[in-house]
C-alpha cells in the first residue's frame, strides 16, 4: 500500500518551541495508523533543517509518545553514513517523516547521495512517507519553491514523483504573491495541475486515493491549472471519504462551471489500512 500524507506548515514538529504539534496530533497518529503495526519504527529525515540536535530530540520524544517502537534518525548534512547504512535505515523502517526547512540543499544533498532514489523504490515498497514544508513538496513531480534567502522569484525543483502534479505549501501565508507566482510558475508547465495546500491543511493519499484533512477549520486546499488560455482555481473539499487521485491530477472538460470552484467528484469506499511485508 503506497501511502504519502504531507502538511503544510511552517515547523509543524520538531520545533522546540510554539510548536503545531498539539493540534496536529491526529494527524501524526495517521501516519502510524497507516503502517498497519501497533508499535511501528519511524525513521526522521531533518535534511532541509541541517539535521539539528533540538529538532532530532523533540521529534523522537514526541513519535514515541506516541506509541513508536523505535525513532531512528538519518543525519546525512555534516559526515553522512555510507550507502549501505542508508539504505538500511529507509528500507527498515515502517514510516519516514521528512522535516521543513531548506527544499534545494535538502534534494541536492539526496541527489548527491543517492537518497532520492532509495526514498522512491521505498514508497514503491509500501513504506508510509511524510513530511511537512520541505517534507511535503519534495513528494510532488515538481516543487514550487519560494526561498527569499536563495531567489527573489519562486522557481520550480524536480521532486520525487510520488504525486504527478506541482506542489505547493503555504499558500495562504503570501496573499495574493503565491496566487500570482503559481500562476506564472503553471503557465510554463501547462500540462500539470497544481495543489496548492494553506498553512494546516493536509494531503493524504492512499494508493489511488485521496482526501484533504486539515488541523485548523480555516485551512484550504486547492487545485489550479491553465485550460484553453483560462487560468483555473478549485477549492478541494475536505473529506472523510477518500476520492479517486487520478480525478485530482487530471484537468477536467471545459464543461466544469466557473474560475473559481469547489471540486467534487465521487466518493471511493474507506481505505482499510493492511499490514505491510517488507
Amino acid at each position: 500500500m503506497a501511502t504519502f500524507i504531507g502538511l503544510s506548515n511552517w515547523d509543524e514538529i520538531g520545533k522546540p518551541h510554539g510548536s503545531r504539534a498539539i493540534s496536529a496530533k491526529h494527524i501524526h497518529r495517521e501516519v502510524l495508523k497507516r503502517t498497519g503495526k501497533e508499535h511501528p519504527k519511524v525513521l526522521y529525515i531533518p535534511t532541509a533543517k541541517e539535521d539539528r540536535e533540538d529538532y532530532i530530540d523533540f521529534f523522537q520524544k514526541y513519535y514515541l509518545n506516541l506509541g513508536c517502537s523505535e525513532v531512528d534518525v538519518l543525519c546525512l548534512r555534516k559526515n553522512p553514513p555510507s550507502k549501505k547504512e542508508i539504505a538500511d535505515k529507509i528500507f527498515s523502517a515502517d514510516a519516514i517523516y521528512v522535516n521543513g526547512g531548506n527544499t534545494l540543499r535538502m534534494m541536492k544533498t539526496w541527489k548527491r547521495l543517492g537518497v532520492d532514489t532509495m526514498l522512491k523504490q521505498a514508497h514503491k515498497k509500501g513504506i508510509v512517507m511524510s513530511g511537512h514544508s520541505a517534507g511535503t513538496v519534495c513528494w510532488f513531480t515538481y516543487d514550487f519553491c519560494w526561498m527569499p534567502e536563495v531567489t527573489k522569484r519562486p522557481f520550480r525543483l524536480t521532486g520525487l514523483g510520488a504525486v504527478g502534479a506541482m506542489g505547493c505549501v503555504h499558500y495562504d501565508s503570501r496573499p495574493g504573491q503565491a496566487h500570482k507566482d503559481l500562476k506564472m510558475m503553471l503557465k510554463r508547465t501547462p500540462r500539470l495541475v497544481a495543489i496548492a495546500l494553506d498553512d494546516d491543511a493536509v494531503l493524504e493519499v492512499v494508493n489511488d486515493t485521496y482526501r484533504i484533512l486539515t488541523t485548523v477549520s480555516t485551512a484550504k486546499a486547492r487545485r489550479t491549472f491553465w485550460r484553453d488560455g483560462e487560468y483555473v482555481i478549485e477549492e478541494i473539499q475536505q473529506t472523510k471519504s477518500f476520492k479517486d487521485l487520478k480525478t485530482l491530477l487530471t484537468k477536467p472538460n471545459k464543461s466544469s462551471p466557473g474560475r473559481r470552484s469547489v471540486l467534487g467528484v465521487p466518493d471511493i469506499p474507506k481505505v482499510t489500512p493492511t499490514k505491510l511485508s517488507l
